[in-house]
């Protein structure tokens, strides 16, 4: 397949005039470090050994557009790429605009829904935007998997189809969980693993990441990588990252999600609710910190090591003077209680009600989740908890506070 040289994107030739060759103590120290904070290699011995060879290594991500938002979950597996560039190797990001057509099935106990072309082109758009801004541009290369789908041929595309078997795609626990379910699998969502591996084919992955979700994906795409005649990349795997919550991974769906997009104050504040051992996890896969660093901080433990990660992993997301006012705005208003000096303003009418005010404000996502938050004790007006479900606001200011993070002023005319 003829490549095309996108602007900031350089061929695999060019990336050794950047950093040179990866040799002697340095591969060590890199091997150490890339291994921190991972669930698999597969293989680790040949993992190792490419490590060490001095080759510039294509390290390949798959991603499926199915929706545009990033949080903290997916950067784990971003920041673990930017490691491999900074020891000068090559990231080969898939934008997976054919295959999120289909629909990954993993972990999935019923059929994802279909999104048309212009949501899936848009969705690559803002997934672009938001990971290149934490990977080396000059070391990245961005490829859409429908160049090679949408030319392959039927006579391809049935030999690929040809490389594996029944029971191999039968071997996948979530199939397995949906024949016992009598949920349906739906043939195209069982054909996904081999157009996911063939991306691998194409780009010549030297090593793929992944959650641990994906591991079988991975390991059926060394499978046909075999069948091509190709080395079979190594399989690295990362864990699924909880949520602030500690409880759930972090999603979208259950609403225990941080994103790089927000305030600062939120990020801050955010990091500072999570429980006092998951937050080391958060900065083990995070923060980007060195072994003999990590372990210094585990033997301080408690808030004050919580505030340290809390800032390092905001100011990683934000810049560090950014994560300095989130820390100062934390301190005053979180801690002491008080209330920014600063607050978005909202006009209302007299006779409205407070929950669908902040609603149609976008403070919140729907009334019902402001009807929680009052039912919950977490809505409070000028200091004081509100208690009715459907507060309605008479003339005056109000000062609200939705939460621990979230400040408005309501002015009712």
């Amino acid at each position: 397949m003829k490549e095309q040289k996108q602007k900031g994107i350089v061929d695999k030739r060019d990336i050794g005039k950047v950093e040179g060759e990866n040799k002697g103590e340095s591969s060590i120290i890199s091997i150490d470090k890339i291994k921190r904070g991972l669930t698999s290699i597969i293989e680790e011995r040949d993992f190792e050994q490419l490590l060490k060879s001095g080759k510039t290594l294509r390290i390949k991500l798959g991603i499926d557009p199915t929706a545009s938002l990033i949080h903290l979950g997916h950067l784990v597996l971003i920041f673990k790429l930017r490691e491999f560039q900074e020891i000068g190797h090559e990231v080969c990001l898939i934008i997976g605009d054919f295959t999120a057509q289909i629909g990954d099935p993993s972990g999935r106990t019923s059929l994802r829904p279909k999104l048309s072309e212009h949501e899936i082109r848009e969705n690559a758009k803002e997934i672009l935007i938001k990971v290149k801004r934490f990977l080396i541009e000059e070391r990245t290369r961005v490829y859409f998997n429908s160049e090679w789908f949408k030319s392959i041929g039927t006579t391809k595309l049935f030999e690929l189809f040809s490389k594996g078997t029944v029971a191999q795609i039968m071997a996948r626990e979530d199939f397995k969980k949906r024949m016992q379910e009598k949920s349906p699998i739906f043939v195209h969502e069982f054909l996904y693993p081999f157009l996911q591996a063939y991306d691998s084919v194409v780009v010549r992955a030297d090593i793929e990441l992944g959650g641990s979700d994906q591991l079988f994906n991975l390991l059926f795409a060394r499978e046909i990588m075999k069948e091509y005649g190709i080395p079979p990349e190594v399989c690295i795997t990362t864990p699924i990252l909880e949520g602030t919550d500690g409880k759930l991974k972090m999603s979208k769906s259950y609403g225990n999600y941080i994103t790089p997009d927000e305030p600062s104050e939120d990020i801050y504040g955010k990091l500072m609710g999570v429980d006092d051992e998951l937050i080391f996890k958060y900065a083990e896969l995070l923060g980007g910190y060195e072994n003999n660093e990590l372990d210094e901080l585990k033997k301080i433990h408690g808030f004050e090591a919580k505030t340290q990660i809390a800032f390092k992993i905001t100011a990683r997301l934000k810049g560090e003077k950014e994560a300095l006012r989130a820390q100062e705005w934390f301190n005053k208003v979180i801690r002491k209680k008080e209330m920014p000096e600063e607050i978005p303003q909202i006009h209302a009418r007299e006779g409205e009600i407070l929950q669908k005010v902040l609603k149609e404000a976008g403070v919140v996502n729907s009334v019902s989740e402001a009807t929680r938050l009052t039912e919950a004790g977490g809505i409070y007006i000028n200091g004081e908890k509100v208690k009715e479900k459907f507060f309605e606001l008479k003339k005056g200011e109000y000062k609200i506070r939705i939460g621990k993070t979230k400040f408005v002023k309501i002015i009712v005319e």
